[in-house]
């Protein structure tokens, strides 16, 4: 039972690798068995077909999402749609989703629901704490909030092109362009935010960018 699940594991991992550094045309079963150093016929063993694999994978990441809330959360997660992803910890995770956010998968779906619903709470505990300001369409402002992030790791290319950060990274805060877009996204979504809270965020974004400099 445990080199099932252990083989299963790694069939999961090879596919989540290859579909983020390579895109979900690159992850066939051929490839996926390759990189988990398994016979093919074991793809079919364990999940049935290339399908169902992905299936899968867009599951594990959701439950990597689930299971790593609350740090996001104890990080300061405010607005920031990306941030339970990042506190997943993985790798490959911030760039499989970049390739498979596009795609229309129950997995993915599920995924970013559970991100508005997140979303909505960490709106919510702010306004309470009157960090942010409230609105008549709370769970309007998280699904907005949500896509605008969710789009940004979509375009992940074009952003680090012209902002020279790339948000697939584990820690965007060791990108070049890292203050820069910290600065522009408080100048979009400063508005949320009360007056003393914005002011407060912006003369810690001109620490960091004199830091950089």
């Amino acid at each position: 039972m445990t080199d099932d699940r252990t083989t299963s594991a790694k069939l999961r991992d090879a596919c989540i690798q290859l579909v983020a550094e390579a895109g979900t045309k690159a992850a066939t079963a051929r490839a996926v068995a390759e990189l988990a150093g398994v016979s093919l016929g074991l793809i079919r063993h364990h999940f049935g077909s290339m399908g169902e694999l992905l299936h899968a994978c867009d599951q594990h990441v959701a439950g990597l999402v689930r299971t790593k809330k609350e740090d996001a959360i104890a990080q300061g997660a405010g607005f920031d749609a990306l941030a339970s992803l990042r506190a997943s910890g993985s790798e490959h995770v911030m760039g499989y989703l970049a390739t498979r956010l596009g795609d229309d998968a129950e997995g993915i779906n599920d995924l970013v629901d559970a991100m508005i619903d997140d979303a909505e709470g960490y709106l919510a505990a702010g306004v309470a704490a009157g960090l942010i300001a409230p609105t008549d369409d709370e769970r309007g402002r998280a699904v907005a909030l949500t896509m605008f992030g969710l789009g940004t790791l979509t375009l992940h290319k074009h952003l680090e092109r012209h902002l020279d950060v790339d948000l697939r990274a584990a820690d965007p805060a060791t990108q070049p362009g890292f203050a820069r877009y910290l600065r522009v996204h408080m100048e979009v979504f400063g508005g949320l935010l009360q007056p003393a809270v914005r002011e407060q965020y912006l003369a810690a974004i001109a620490q960091l960018s004199e830091e950089d400099a």
